[in-house]
């Protein structure tokens, strides 16, 4: 028996920089979100112990950033079973031309940093700016 992949929990990392800006990365031609804007996150595994043990493994896959589970602040859940965290606190360089370690496919074909603003200006994305504003608030009372 398969599992539906929309019914499947995920979990996203948002990534804000000292300038204030979130890492956006924008999905390949691999399925019919092609060139949709999103942030890293995926679904969790089997394997993975927690919601942000699999959120930061997808960190890593997908953009080749590496954070502790401690550096995680859960944000929130826009919609059912999608579990936001942020951090403002990871090593390594952004690369998005990873193979999916199960499917071997590139997920994603750009990536770029973007303020809020901008990100309320592309249009096709589904990013919860509320979320993005709300890891702003909580990121100055670190």
């Amino acid at each position: 028996m398969s599992i539906d992949k929309e019914t499947r929990t995920a979990g996203i990392v948002v990534c804000l920089d000292s300038k204030q800006r979130f890492l956006v990365i924008r999905r390949s031609n691999i399925d019919e979100r092609a060139g949709m804007w999103t942030i890293p996150g995926g679904h969790i595994d089997e394997e993975d112990p927690t919601i942000a043990y699999g959120a930061v493994r997808e960190l890593d896959e997908e953009v080749n950033l590496f954070c502790s589970t401690s550096n995680l602040i859960y944000l929130g859940e826009p919609k059912p079973k999608k579990h936001y965290f942020l951090t403002t606190n990871w090593t390594g360089d952004v690369k998005i031309d990873k193979p999916n370690p199960k499917t071997g496919q590139i997920e994603h074909d750009k990536y770029k940093w973007c303020t809020i603003n901008e990100i309320k200006d592309i249009a096709n994305t589904e990013i919860p700016i509320y979320l993005l504003e709300k890891a702003l608030e909580m990121s100055k009372n670190e």
